[in-house]
């Protein structure tokens, strides 16, 4: 009997096999070989950027741009086995470099979603994704009930460059624990980005996390929330908000958590935010977002005019693949009513006319990406729909693209963790 799934055209390995390994490996190459050719050929496209610089943004853009085939058609959106796709992008995570001693250490915890530590909303006002998010807290709580509980995994950083690891260095294992060190501990809850479909276990953004807590002296927690499209949305915001309640469980006082994201990561601390707020809850001591992907339909004009410096790529929302249809329907025709979907707040919070209730925030962006148009405005509307409240910080780096911060070298992202540590420093 002939499948009913679309056969799809894949460049990267399928398979954990040594011809596997050999293809993906010939995929890497080719573009590296390519970038250096074009580099000692054109020279640099910006002065600032090296060849390094250069090499990592094409990795990205290739990665993005040819993983998945972006030429299917929408009416074959329920054909595709997304199933063996999010296996397909398990397989192919993106690499990341080891976190050394000389950087920080890490830890990774399992948290258990006992019946004290599931959540329960009421914030019916979000429509359809109420509906899912009270599906997914009452799912958690019968699981808790009958004995099976859920858990999600979290890290646990602190950079060896900061004074409480030199007081403590001998005790690593406690440094690296859930529990706060002390009664008033401040902490980093960051949302790694991803386009929700990337980012297993946070250890792409391992770096980012150690400049962070050497920055600010704290320590970081991550979680490593359910990713599409195994896990369409809002599986990944009520992680995130489950794991934000357990902090406060543990012991941990809002008023010493400072909720940070970067693209995706940074629409679910929005998110958070919201529910948060909404449901009169006490909230964090600040929020810092880095390049927030805060309008899931890409409507910004730089989607089509900042393509040649970016390494997003500017897909079509009728594309299948495209990240958008993967994280929040995978496997649905796009239609005039997922895009309304779209615009929930919760999904895309620059649709929200509420800004009330927001702490003092930090908003960080490159010049040169894709998401700079829907930043800005997003960050217009939080002035417009919240005069007088708390404050809001927006800085743009020339000649940068979409999560700067990744080239932990360059001068840029290590202005902005300096910028990052002044910030929190004076929130908290």
């Amino acid at each position: 009997m002939a499948s009913k799934h679309v056969p799809l055209a894949l460049r990267l390995k399928t398979k954990d096999t040594f011809f596997g390994r050999l293809q993906n490996i010939r995929f890497i190459a080719t573009g590296i070989i390519a970038t250096v050719f074009r580099y000692y050929w054109d020279g640099p496209e910006v002065p600032s950027w090296d060849l390094r610089f250069h090499v990592i943004r094409n990795i990205l853009r290739q990665y993005l741009t040819d993983s998945l085939p972006h030429d299917m058609p929408n009416e074959q959106a329920s054909r595709i086995d997304f199933g063996f796709v999010a296996d397909y992008i398990a397989m192919n995570n993106l690499p990341s470099r080891p976190l050394q001693p000389a950087a920080g250490f890490n830890r990774e915890h399992d948290i258990v979603l006992d019946s004290q530590c599931c959540v329960a909303y009421n914030v019916p006002h979000y429509g359809l994704s109420s509906k899912k998010l009270e599906a997914m807290a009452a799912a958690d709580m019968q699981a808790a009930q009958l004995g099976r509980p859920r858990s999600i995994s979290c890290q646990v950083l602190l950079s060896s460059q900061t004074t409480r690891f030199a007081k403590h260095a001998a005790n690593v294992d406690e440094l690296l624990a859930m529990a706060p060190l002390d009664p008033d501990e401040r902490v980093i809850l960051h949302f790694h980005g991803g386009a929700y479909c990337v980012g297993e276990r946070s250890l792409t953004h391992i770096h980012i996390y150690a400049q962070i807590s050497r920055t600010t002296g704290l320590r970081v927690f991550s979680p490593n929330y359910r990713l599409a499209p195994r896990h369409c949305f809002p599986s990944q915001l009520h992680d995130c908000f489950s794991v934000y309640s357990y902090m406060i469980h543990c012991g941990f006082k809002p008023k010493n958590i400072v909720l940070a994201g970067d693209s995706a990561g940074g629409a679910l601390a929005v998110g958070v935010m919201f529910l948060l707020r909404d449901m009169k809850l006490p909230r964090p001591a600040a929020v810092v977002l880095i390049s927030p992907w805060v309008d899931a339909t890409c409507s910004g004009e730089l989607w089509t005019r900042n393509q040649g410096l970016d390494y997003l790529p500017a897909l079509s929302l009728d594309d299948p693949f495209h990240p958008t249809r993967m994280f929040y329907d995978a496997g649905r025709e796009f239609s005039e009513q997922m895009l309304d979907e779209l615009r929930c707040p919760l999904v895309s919070p620059i649709f929200s006319t509420n800004f009330s209730g927001m702490p003092p925030m930090l908003i960080q962006m490159g010049r040169n990406e894709l998401l700079h148009d829907d930043i800005q405005l997003f960050a217009d509307r939080i002035k417009q729909h919240n005069p007088g409240g708390a404050k809001l910080s927006l800085e743009v780096y020339d000649n940068m693209p979409h999560v700067f911060v990744l080239f932990d070298f360059a001068d840029a992202a290590q202005q902005a963790f300096c910028s990052i540590g002044r910030f929190i420093c004076a929130n908290t």
